[in-house]
């Protein structure tokens, strides 16, 4: 079941991006090339923090963007788990203020609930009361990421995930975020130029640049 379609075009300057593609429920599309060929604009105009000059994107089968159609869905609407470069963590937030931020439940005993069992997820229920620079570069990604899934997302979006994190603990988080994503069984759009993190995570590519 295709769960994800992106068809979009965007110039900047002497830059045009033209991509077409889509993924299926529980696959991890990578979209592999080097810096600065469109990969995170891609994402970014999933998520809805941009929008293309042209073309579409539907997701669970609902068009969140269509420009002939003037369709322009806000992001907060799109149910789209969106985890950037930088992780995007609240730095005055402990790391289950964090994860709770994202839920939408009013109920503040059950987010507290649904929290507790995400970090268990991870290994980091301890560490719930600390802050984020209170953690390793590999403990912020995970809770970056437990908070994107918190919302219950249609689809997940990684940013370079593992960029900001050295070569040994990279190793290490490929295995783990392999094994977590699959309990969740939805789309996943892996921005990347390691070939690693393809060969590892990734069910279907599309090449950039």
């Amino acid at each position: 079941m295709v769960l994800l379609k992106v068809n979009i075009q965007k110039k900047f300057d002497d830059f045009i991006l033209e991509k077409a593609w889509e993924v299926e429920k529980g696959e991890v599309i990578s979209l592999f090339g080097p810096s600065g060929s469109g990969k995170s604009l891609t994402i970014q105009s999933i998520a809805g923090l941009i929008n293309p000059d042209d073309g579409f994107i539907e997701i669970n089968r609902e068009l969140v963007f269509h420009k002939q159609k003037n369709i322009y869905c806000p992001s907060r609407d799109r149910g789209v788990g969106y985890v950037p470069q930088n992780y995007g963590l609240f730095p005055h937030m402990k790391i289950g203020e964090n994860i709770m931020f994202a839920m939408k439940e009013r109920d503040k005993s059950v987010k507290k609930k649904k929290m507790v069992e995400l970090l268990n997820l991870v290994g980091l229920e301890n560490k719930r009361d600390r802050y984020p620079h209170q953690l390793s570069g590999g403990e912020r990604q995970r809770i970056a990421i437990l908070r994107a899934l918190a919302i219950n997302p249609k689809v997940l979006l990684l940013d370079e995930p593992f960029s900001a994190v050295d070569i040994p603990v990279r190793k290490m988080l490929r295995k783990e975020i392999k094994k977590f994503l699959t309990q969740w069984n939805i789309p996943v759009v892996l921005v990347t130029h390691d070939p690693e993190d393809v060969e590892m995570l990734a069910t279907k590519v599309v090449h950039y640049g």
